[in-house]
């Protein structure tokens, strides 16, 4: 290291150093000399004829007493952590759903006969095998009703 880098060096050690006795509420000076170096000290009377200057510290924020932020690895093992359990619960989700859909495939169908005869009617209608009863032809009304009627009731 260069002398002027173990200086700074230095000088940022001795700023740590008075920063954290601050709490103990100990009063800082700074000054610069003739040679344009700046100085800090607990006492005023080191200063000489130098302009002083006291150095308000502000006391550490709440947050500081709290745990220690994390290192980015166990940081990274919490994400990990996280992927994996969502990967778990997405499999658990789809392996479910795909029980429930085989589930409702082998329901049983419980039409009962009425829908039966609905469905069978509807499509003999749109194929044109049915008639009115008097004799009349279907008309565009009655192939919609078969039509609504097949969608509901034929599976």
């Amino acid at each position: 290291m260069t002398r002027t880098t173990l200086q700074h060096s230095l000088q940022a050690a001795c700023l740590a150093l008075l920063f954290t006795t601050a709490a103990s509420h100990a009063e800082i000076y700074k000054w610069v000399d003739a040679n344009g170096k700046t100085h800090y000290s607990e006492k005023k009377d080191d200063a000489g004829k130098a302009k002083v200057e006291q150095v308000k510290i502000k006391p550490p924020p709440e947050s500081a007493n709290a745990a220690p932020a994390q290192n980015w690895q166990d940081k990274e093992i919490e994400f990990r952590k996280r992927q994996i359990e969502k990967q778990e619960a997405d499999a658990k989700a789809a392996k479910a759903a795909k029980a429930s859909a085989a589930k409702q495939s082998e329901a049983p169908d419980y039409r009962n006969d009425n829908d039966v005869s609905r469905c069978a009617l509807a499509k003999d209608i749109l194929s044109g095998k049915a008639v009115h009863g008097n004799g009349a032809k279907t008309d565009a009304n009655d192939r919609a009703i078969a039509e609504r009627d097949k969608s509901t009731f034929c599976r």
